[in-house]
């Protein structure tokens, strides 16, 4: 079933399918702007000019690694020197040169797989799918939005008549926020 007929069956709005896809385009939009696209990503870790560079036994990635997947899908590259540019520098590292660590947050080298080293090279592009960035999430956040976004009608917070009443949130800003938030990872870390 097409996105605009979930939404539409949803949300039981009568508005026409242009002014429905219009809103879906904004939303998804809004969703990537702020937790980045669906699917794979490639992010560059260290600093070549920076010397303690060399000296990490684990890199933080932010947002995590997706570890449904076991972390099957990840490829992580070293550059050394890492400002060479020369294809020669690049060392893609096998699983056995690597750990995925609390929860996909953290990576670090080993020095007994095929490529051990005891520190990481100065820089190291990454490729992974993170956490909370699945089609179906994202699909499911963007209706409840559409939906929070169709019921807003200004200032009005509740109605009656007869027997019915329907009481509506205050602020649709904030339940849009809960619905993002409930697409990033939480951090794994409780404070009691």
């Amino acid at each position: 079933m097409a996105l605009l007929d979930r939404v539409r069956l949803r949300s039981g709005t009568d508005l026409p399918d242009s002014e429905l896809e219009d809103m879906i385009i904004a939303i998804t939009s809004d969703l990537d702007a702020r937790l980045g696209p669906v699917g794979p990503v490639t992010k560059e870790l260290g600093d070549p000019g920076d010397p303690h560079s060399r000296f990490n036994h684990s890199l933080r990635i932010t947002p995590p690694i997706d570890m449904s997947a076991g972390g099957a899908d990840v490829t992580i590259v070293e550059l050394d020197p890492g400002n060479s540019g020369d294809p020669t520098a690049e060392t893609i590292l096998l699983p056995g040169d690597y750990r995925i660590l609390h929860d996909g947050r953290t990576i670090q080298r080993l020095t007994g797989g095929p490529n051990g080293r005891t520190y990481w090279a100065p820089m190291v592009r990454i490729t992974y799918t993170p956490a909370g960035a699945t089609q179906p999430a994202r699909d499911e956040a963007l209706i409840k939005i559409a939906m929070i976004d169709l019921s807003y009608r200004g200032a009005m917070k509740s109605e009656r008549a007869g027997d019915y009443s329907i009481t509506l949130s205050g602020d649709p800003i904030a339940d849009r926020e809960a619905v993002i938030a409930g697409l990033i990872p939480a951090s794994g870390f409780l404070l009691a």
